[in-house]
């Protein structure tokens, strides 16, 4: 008897076993996925045989046999470090050879920093494409933005000023100025507002700060 065997989709694996064979002998076929794919099962005029790669039986007549095979398909995980610092987009299942986009957008208060897998950066733009062949488990970082604060006198010599520097979104910020003799202070403007008339201004900052100490003559 003959022993025919195909592959389908053609490309993705190969089978052995093929043959002419004499009444009653145990005939051995094997199936071996080419990379990206997997077996799924022997057919045989559309019906399920085996499921598995290697299949045996005693041959009593011609046999037409397809090994069949399918694309993997992978996880694509993503997480955020710190929790809460943003959000992403991209996880999901997807097939073999597929065209991956991750996007990473922060939360007020964060930047994007880069995305990493297994302690590894893979990537510092926040949308980030790949071909996906296996599973892949990704981070996407961000961090806490920074913000200068700076000081400045509108009398030159009139005051001394603390406080001007670099800071953490959040951070509870406190500038303060202490007048020179014959000055007395009066208050504290950004962008020509009062913003306070305490010598000693507290404030959480969100922004970069340019603070105007101003005096007048006593």
């Amino acid at each position: 008897y003959n022993v025919n065997v195909s592959v389908s989709p053609e490309d993705a694996g190969s089978a052995i076993g093929a043959g002419n064979y004499k009444h009653g002998d145990n005939v051995t076929l094997n199936a071996t996925p080419n990379v990206g794919y997997k077996f799924v099962g022997w057919t045989e005029d559309g019906n399920v045989v085996s499921e598995e790669s290697e299949y045996s039986f005693t041959i009593t007549s011609d046999r037409n046999l397809v090994a069949n095979f399918e694309l993997l398909d992978y996880d694509v995980n993503v997480s955020v470090s710190p929790e809460n610092a943003g959000s992403t987009t991209g996880a999901g299942n997807y097939t073999h050879g597929d065209e991956v986009t991750v996007n990473a957008t922060p939360n007020v208060g964060y930047k994007f920093v880069n995305w990493t897998e297994d302690g590894n950066v893979i990537s510092t733009e926040s949308e980030y494409s790949f071909t996906i062949t296996s599973d892949r488990n990704l981070v996407a970082n961000f961090e806490l933005l920074t913000y200068d604060v700076t000081i400045t006198m509108d009398i030159e010599g009139a005051g001394e000023g603390t406080g001007a520097g670099n800071y953490t979104h959040g951070d509870e910020v406190t500038v303060s100025v202490t007048p020179n003799l014959g000055y007395r202070f009066v208050n504290w403007t950004e962008n020509e507002e009062v913003v306070s008339t305490d010598a000693e201004y507290t404030f959480i900052i969100t922004s970069n700060r340019d603070l105007v100490a101003n005096f007048e003559l006593m």
